[in-house]
């Protein structure tokens, strides 16, 4: 009996896979650092915001009655996100959830529109990015947007390296239930952008120059990536001619291996180093309770004297002192806890956050 594909193939890798699987994802990750080191930021496209509080709860009622309910598919959920730091302060951000309608995506070039948020390639080859979103702040009675601004910018990120995107799986099926893949894009790049902060009601505006080195991946999947897992920390550390990045996933079953992968990026092309072991010590904590480590060793790699710069109930982003074979530099890491996105009260002020346009 023939079966409908979940994930369309290309030859493009960095290119939209047409994910249709129920629960699955595709998204599109960029960060930046300025050359000051002040300024930093993220921006991600979704086709599937796996976390979105309404999406996993639409894909639990589906997975325990699927003859009841329609199942949740990617195309239900399209959502930009965009967050702009000075130092471990945010100067604005938002997450916005747009009409399926209004979702594009190529799949023989990188080219992907949300609403008025696009992501191109340009002439040059390298990716530019156009976002534009209504800022939130969170306050004690909650998330509160702030319908009279709005916060827009503009990048451009130029790889400083020229190779083909390596693509690998991650998250182990044994325990995810579903596959998941990551796609090794534009690890080093020179960035170059601008972010506004309008006020509408004032006529006032803010405005950031933004110059820097960033970095570029993608991933896509056939399911949620929180079943079966612990804890998530994954993060990358960008030099002037070689960049590293890794991936660690501790699933809940003791019986699980951890899933552990380390990419180093150069002139010569992209290569996996081997890494059995990722030691760490998840004795620091913030004040929602997720454990971070104070240090990592994990192959070429070292962490030492982390700093949050963002935390919220289920995630928390940080930058360390780093060393790879030696270099010394910063990485940008995050750790997750997508359990949490199932707490009720948790889940329903996370959607507090997510302005439907």
């Amino acid at each position: 009996m023939p079966t409908l594909s979940l994930i369309t193939p290309t030859d493009v890798p960095d290119a939209s896979h047409k994910v249709t699987a129920p629960g699955g994802y595709e998204w599109w990750y960029f960060d930046a650092e300025d050359a000051a080191g002040e300024l930093r930021m993220v921006a991600i496209f979704f086709q599937g915001f796996v976390f979105h509080p309404g999406y996993l709860r639409a894909y639990g009622k589906y997975q325990r009655s699927p003859t009841r309910n329609a199942p949740p598919l990617p195309a239900d959920f399209p959502c930009v996100y965009f967050v702009l730091y000075r130092g471990n302060q945010i100067v604005g951000q938002f997450m916005s959830q747009h009409r399926p309608e209004q979702f594009t995506a190529a799949d023989d070039r990188v080219d992907v529109a949300i609403g008025p948020n696009r992501l191109e390639t340009a002439v040059d080859g390298g990716l530019n990015l156009h976002l534009k979103g209504v800022p939130w702040t969170l306050t004690h009675r909650g998330p509160i947007t702030h319908e009279s601004q709005r916060l827009l910018a503009d990048f451009s990120f130029s790889p400083r390296l020229s190779h083909q995107p390596m693509q690998r799986r991650f998250f182990s099926r044994s325990w995810s239930h579903a596959d998941h893949h990551w796609v090794i894009a534009d690890p080093l790049c020179d960035v170059n952008g601008q972010v506004e902060l309008y006020d509408l009601s004032t006529k006032r505006s803010t405005k950031f120059q933004f110059t820097g080195r960033g970095y570029h991946d993608h991933n896509y999947g056939t399911g949620p990536i929180g079943p079966g897992l612990k804890r998530w920390m994954w993060g990358r550390v960008l030099m002037n001619d070689h960049a590293a990045m890794f991936h660690f996933a501790q699933p809940k079953s003791p019986a699980e291996p951890d899933d552990i992968h380390m990419i180093e990026a150069d002139q010569l092309g992209l290569r996996e180093v081997p890494v059995d072991r990722f030691n760490a010590d998840w004795s620091r904590k913030t004040s929602t309770l997720l454990r971070y480590p104070a240090w990592v060793e994990a192959g070429p790699l070292q962490l030492v004297n982390p700093r949050v710069i963002d935390a919220t109930p289920f995630y928390l982003r940080l930058v360390y002192d780093a060393s790879v074979r030696g270099v010394a530099a910063q990485a940008f890491c995050e750790v997750a806890y997508p359990h949490r996105l199932r707490w009720p009260v948790l889940g329903r002020m996370i959607e507090m956050s997510i302005r439907r346009a």
